[in-house]
């Protein structure tokens, strides 16, 4: 489960950092020099900073969020929002047929073993 925000966090996140993670050379990546025991050299990584991010140093190593990548994040939640009111109920439908299409019905309930049932609350279905 995940709130709309987190959805929209993760899909920033993505668009954040997109043009590092795709310019990374995979070939050279797995070429790190390793030592006699078969341990991989750590290589020395600089910072990267990405579309959203700003490129401060100091008591603050990075600078945070650009005024556009919060822009983009407010943009980003509104689509969430909507896709979910409108897609919401279809995309719970179809994951809950691929779960019993994948691992059936329940054959058994599981024993307590002698404990009694306590009821714990919970505010998870809030955030849905």
């Amino acid at each position: 489960m995940a709130t709309a925000s987190d959805e929209a966090f993760a899909y920033l996140l993505v668009e954040n950092y997109w043009s590092t993670w795709s310019a990374v050379d995979l070939e050279q990546y797995h070429k790190e020099p390793t030592f006699e025991n078969g341990s991989v050299k750590k290589k020395k990584r600089t910072a990267t900073f990405g579309k959203y991010t700003q490129n401060a140093y100091g008591a603050k190593r990075f600078g945070g969020w650009t005024r556009d990548g919060l822009i983009r994040f407010n943009e980003l939640h509104a689509e969430v929002k909507a896709d979910r009111e409108k897609n919401g109920i279809t995309v719970e439908q179809n994951f809950k047929t691929h779960c019993l299409s994948t691992y059936g019905t329940p054959k058994k309930v599981q024993k307590l073993y002698g404990r009694d049932v306590v009821a714990v609350c919970e505010d998870v279905t809030d955030l849905i």
